[in-house]
């Protein structure tokens, strides 16, 4: 016998999500044509098997998340409901669809008995937008305001940044991903997906920790190997336009509580990130690529629209070496991540001469994320007090992810530019003017 009824005002019907089955679905969710929720209960066989009937609940995505999250109960959510239809599904006859009276409820239904919870470890999410992991919410701290969407998306890069690097598996070539799945309209609630769940549980955990013991700050920072530039990054956002994070799992399995980051109290912990003498940085931050030309080659290439294939790149072999070369690009902020031209990269372009393109190339490195770790490791502030024989040795302790001959490639290519462009550097006058 079908489970879901046909021809009713309800619609055509499909499964979001089964919370428990038992010689088939006895609970679970769908979605109508409008993508309107319905969570359903079985309540019972009869006519001898040949009908079954189903009690129908209109739900919100909030209160099904609330139910997953242990947050209140199903017997709960179904006796206080006043939208209550039941569904009699016939195995040769169309179904019938019958609102029930809330003063009748028990007399015609069976409802989940008081106890009834599911097994998470059996949920199963069948619509691909149901498969989400958290659930961040981005909110102003002042009531009848909403962030605007540039705040939004930056908030979504610091925050899956931070905990992507928090993910990472220096033993797995696979690189982690926390992704958006959906978002409510107008809410800014965001359910997020993620590679691998469990991995992603603890790095919140983690980060909630992080904020949690501010005194605790710079030890548990050298514990997770975590570069206090990119927590400055997020929190200085939720800082500057006065948000407040939240954090909540999908099921009660994957985070106990809820993490929440808001602007009240933020200042003293992101200038403590700012002090910081801790000096980590991911291994996506850092080039491997040797000749500088090449890179030049290469974002000339893009921004003259063409694209980018070995065989037209003068000393390049291969697809591979092209994809060093475009990273090395991107370390040094000359490519967006899609590989199209950046606003850095057009002013590289405008440069004539060689000299004029590697003092400009002389400065990326100076701002670049890798340069900024280097100097603070080694205690200077611009390029010409880093010693290039010093490279192997920043890379080893401060950059993660690098292991055994890639340690000596990346190594290799900071020194390499180093050597070069410290020559070029710009001097900037530091000199603090006295008003007489």
């Amino acid at each position: 016998m079908d489970v879901l009824p046909n021809n009713t005002v309800l619609g055509k019907l499909r499964f979001f999500e089964i919370y428990d089955d038992f010689l088939g679905p006895k609970c679970f969710s769908v979605k109508d044509e409008l993508d309107s929720l319905y969570l359903v209960y079985w309540s019972g066989d009869y006519d001898g098997g040949e009908c079954t009937k189903w009690i129908y609940m209109p739900i919100s995505q909030k209160k099904l998340d609330e139910l997953l999250r242990e947050e209140s109960t199903f017997h709960q959510a179904f006796a206080e409901s006043k939208r209550l239809m039941v569904m009699s599904v016939y195995s040769e006859a169309n179904s019938k669809a019958n609102v029930i009276e809330p003063f009748n409820i028990h007399a015609e239904v069976n409802l989940p008995p008081e106890k009834f919870s599911i097994d998470i470890g059996e949920l199963q999410s069948i619509a691909p937008e149901s498969k989400w992991d958290f659930n961040l919410r981005i909110a102003k701290k002042s009531k009848g305001e909403t962030p605007n969407s540039n705040v939004v998306t930056k908030v979504i890069d610091a925050f899956n940044e931070i905990i992507e690097l928090l993910m990472k598996d220096n033993n797995s070539k696979k690189r982690p991903s926390v992704h958006p799945l959906s978002a409510v309209y107008g809410s800014f609630d965001m359910k997020l997906g993620t590679s691998d769940h469990a991995r992603a549980t603890i790095a919140i955990e983690q980060l909630g920790a992080l904020l949690s013991a501010p005194n605790l700050l710079e030890e548990n920072l050298k514990n997770l190997e975590l570069d206090p530039y990119r927590l400055k990054d997020l929190l200085d956002i939720v800082n500057l336009h006065k948000l407040e994070l939240t954090l909540k799992p999908k099921t009660s399995e994957l985070l106990k509580e809820p993490v929440v980051i808001t602007s009240s109290a933020l200042l003293p912990i992101i200038k403590k990130l700012e002090s910081s003498t801790v000096t980590f940085i991911d291994s996506n931050k850092v080039p491997q690529a040797n000749d500088l030309d090449r890179v030049i080659d290469i974002v000339k290439i893009r921004c003259e629209g063409d694209e980018l294939h070995h065989e037209i790149i003068d000393g390049v072999n291969s697809e591979r070496q092209v994809e060093y070369y475009t990273h090395a690009a991107r370390c040094l902020g000359l490519l967006n991540n899609n590989l199209t031209i950046a606003s850095a990269g057009r002013a590289l372009c405008h440069k004539s001469s060689r000299i004029a393109q590697y003092q400009f190339l002389a400065d990326r490195v100076e701002s670049s994320d890798f340069g900024c770790a280097w100097m603070k490791w080694s205690g200077v502030t611009d390029i010409g007090g880093l010693d290039p024989s010093t490279s192997e040795q920043f890379i080893a302790e401060c950059v993660k992810g690098l292991q055994g001959q890639t340690v000596k490639r990346r190594a290799n290519s900071l020194r390499t530019w180093l050597t070069l462009l410290k020559q070029y550097r710009r001097a900037y006058d530091d000199v603090v003017e006295i008003d007489n």
